[in-house]
């Protein structure tokens, strides 16, 4: 379904409270993935539980359809900041305050961080680079992509194989 044909939802506080803590709480059914797999409910449980403590498994989070809550806009900045060892952690901890911030990534090459936003409009997007970007400890400029298509964007158990081979 593209984003243009998604309707957004309208949320109270409610939902959006429910929201939240289900992207902390959301846990699979164990008993149920065990019988999927070939094993038991006790063995699948500990497997987790060793996958969790080892790092493996960060997170189980919901998976929210960004357009249908007001997000609909995705955006990748290149940020280009100078290069101070003082300043790093002042951006690092900046990028990650941002509400609109849904990843943000150091990166090597002519750009410093690359920046996952989502916001519901492009004005949204002038915004944050004018109004909060440029503020940034030595910022220098910003190049904006605009996501026009989204073809995936999650590690799935087939690549986890693949890479395991």
């Amino acid at each position: 379904m593209s984003p243009e044909s998604v309707p957004e939802v309208q949320l109270d506080d409610l939902d959006r409270r429910l929201l939240h803590r289900l992207a902390d709480e959301v846990r699979p059914d164990l008993s149920a993935v065990a019988t999927e797999i070939g094993t038991t409910a006790e063995d699948a449980e500990q497997r987790y539980g060793r996958l969790r403590e080892a790092g493996v498994v960060r997170e189980l989070v919901a998976r929210l359809d960004p357009a249908s809550v007001g997000v609909g806009c995705t955006v990748f900045l290149l940020v280009r900041v100078a290069q101070q060892v003082d300043t790093y952690d002042v951006i690092r901890q900046m990028l990650a305050d941002l509400e609109a911030v849904e990843e943000a990534h150091a990166v090597s090459g002519e750009f410093d961080w690359l920046v996952k936003v989502r916001v519901g409009s492009l004005a949204e997007v002038q915004t944050l680079v004018t109004g909060r970007l440029s503020l940034l400890p030595g910022f220098i400029r910003a190049q904006t992509c605009v996501v026009l298509d989204t073809a995936c964007e999650f590690v799935n158990a087939d690549r986890v194989r693949m890479a395991g081979r």
